[in-house]
Order: structure tokens, then C-alpha cells, then sequence
């Protein structure tokens, strides 16, 4: 990304961060890394969706409630841009403003894809 005022780079914040995944190996071993991510990529979509379903009926607590059990894990896991999306969302949501959330969810959904796809293709990340 460049900075328009005076054309150098700027750089992108991280989306995924291998880092986040090492530290879990190194913590647990790949059993507790495989475990912790077919968790993530189990509970997530129904996360997401509860966002969706609270941000489309303008349930304000049903929408942060969702963004913000979904942001730790995100975090925890690597999954960097889906931790500040959902930071975005629930304090959106926290403020009672869900007009912009539904855009976020959809950025969110999207995300979730590009992270379901590092994680199952990272080692040990697939594998329970």
C-alpha cells in the first residue's frame, strides 16, 4: 500500500501469522495445535452465521456476543485480519451501530475461507 501524501510504502498489517501457530506447537505439540484448529474451524461458520443472523435482526448483543467469542480465537490461531474484523464489528456492535456490520460479516465470511485454507494446508494444523 502506498501513502498518497508522500508515495512511500506503507505496510500492510499481517492477515496470517505463522508465528501464532509455532507458539501453539511449541506449547502443546502438534496434538494440541490439530485440536485447537479443527475446534476453530468447527465452531467458526456457526459464529459467523450468529453474527449475520444478529446483525440482519439488529440484535446488537447477539451480534457482539458472537464477534467478540470469535475474535479471541481468531487471534489466538493467527488469523490476524479475522481478529481485527471482528474487533471492528463488536465495537460497532457494542455501540449499538450495526448499519456497516453486515459488510464487515461479509468480509468476514471471506476471510474465513483464505483461513480455512492456511490452516488445513498448515502441518499438523489439519490433523487432530
Amino acid at each position: 500500500m502506498t501513502d498518497m501524501s508522500n508515495g512511500e510504502e506503507i505496510a500492510e498489517p499481517v492477515s496470517l501469522d505463522p508465528e501464532a501457530l509455532e507458539r501453539l506447537r511449541r506449547f502443546g505439540g502438534a496434538k494440541l495445535l490439530g485440536e485447537m484448529v479443527r475446534l476453530f474451524l468447527d465452531a467458526a461458520p456457526a459464529r459467523i452465521a450468529a453474527a449475520r443472523e444478529g446483525s440482519d435482526a439488529g440484535d446488537a448483543a447477539a451480534t457482539e456476543l458472537a464477534l467478540h467469542s470469535l475474535r479471541s480465537s481468531s487471534a489466538q490461531l493467527g488469523a490476524m485480519r479475522m481478529h481485527r474484523l471482528c474487533g471492528q464489528g463488536e465495537q460497532l456492535a457494542k455501540s449499538g451501530d450495526l448499519g456497516i456490520v453486515g459488510l464487515l460479516v461479509s468480509d468476514l465470511e471471506d476471510e474465513f475461507v483464505r483461513v480455512h485454507e492456511w490452516l488445513t494446508g498448515y502441518p499438523d494444523g489439519g490433523r487432530a
